[in-house]
């Protein structure tokens, strides 16, 4: 019944942000578009919803993988780092690839947080005490030591 609910949720909210942007769009003008409408509806709209609705896809399987890899329901990539090594990634790859086209950028910073995930789960083979909250912990020293990087990086 909840599933529902949720679907629902996600139906009407999805169509909602079909309507929402700087040029103005009603759910009245589907059935009369203009040309400039219909351009706006399928050149930004529906990319842009499309887009969201895999992110968010995509985030959620990986959540459920980390999930799974450190028998933790606590851990997902915002709390192992994997984030943290992935905006490294990027920080890496527009100071030292400076001629990098945005998907080989893209892969420098996927990479890194490949690197990033593999490095937590080594730790976690390390740690002896593995307390349910202890695990995400740990994880989170690990991002803001990539974070640090970061910020030196950024000076």
């Amino acid at each position: 019944m909840r599933k529902r609910y949720l679907l629902a949720a996600l139906l009407v909210l999805s169509f909602a942000s079909l309507f929402i942007g700087v040029q103005h769009v009603s759910p009245i003008d589907l059935f009369k578009l203009t040309e400039e409408q219909d351009h706006i509806l399928w050149a930004s709209r529906i990319p842009r919803l499309v887009s969201i609705l895999i992110a968010g896809m995509s985030m959620s399987i990986c959540g459920m993988i980390m999930q799974q890899l450190s028998r933790n329901k606590f851990v997902s990539p915002t709390t192992a780092g994997t984030l943290d090594a992935a905006r490294l990634g990027i920080l890496v790859s527009l100071m030292v690839f400076t001629s990098a086209s945005p998907l080989q950028k893209a892969a420098i910073s996927f990479v890194f947080a490949l690197l990033g995930t593999l490095v937590f789960m080594k730790i976690l083979e390390k740690i002896k005490f593995k307390d349910t909250i202890f695990i995400p912990l740990v994880g989170l020293m690990f991002g803001k030591y990539h974070q640090f990087h970061h910020d030196i990086f950024c000076l």
